[in-house]
């Protein structure tokens, strides 16, 4: 009987973030622009990750950013690979880390039938990071930031 109350304990403390949860190796600094855009219209994500002092990121395998589906905006896909970001890499040893320092811009564009107001845009970086003593740990860390969006200036025709 105590145990699954203890378990239960635990996961609420976990949740309402009392007791720590998933550390976070990277910071990741989330932004778009412009900050205002109007249904049909052109943005861009700007992502910039920096990993903790102390800690790099592996090229293998694979560095992964994924964005998460939104039916109100359109990217040209929704993952993106270090390979495909152009990421310069750094050997010591047999280990092959990626150099983190250039921010990764991700255009979308707002649908023309997309809700007004306040979007959010989600996702994800999936990665390898190596500590300082060569332990490593392949995890993921979320991230997400949100523009604000206004009707069209053309509205399409009602019919």
């Amino acid at each position: 009987m105590k145990k699954p109350l203890l378990r239960i304990l635990i996961c609420g403390l976990i949740v309402s973030g009392l007791l720590p949860g998933q550390d976070d190796y990277l910071k990741i600094t989330a932004t778009t622009s412009p900050e205002v855009i109007r249904q049909g219209e052109e943005g861009a994500l700007t992502l910039k990750i920096q990993p903790k002092a102390g800690l790099r990121i592996s090229s293998a395998p694979e560095f992964v950013i994924k964005l998460n589906e939104n039916t109100n905006l359109t990217f040209s896909k929704y993952f993106f690979t270090a390979s495909e970001l152009d990421f310069e890499t750094e050997q010591e040893g047999e280990i092959i880390y990626l150099a983190l320092d250039k921010e990764i811009t991700i255009p979308f564009k707002v649908n023309g039938n997309s809700l007004i107001g306040k979007q959010q845009i989600l996702g994800e970086v999936q990665f390898t990071a190596v500590f300082t003593d060569r332990w490593s740990v392949k995890t993921f860390q979320r991230f997400g930031t949100g523009f604000r969006s206004l009707r069209s200036r053309n509205p399409a025709p009602q019919r």
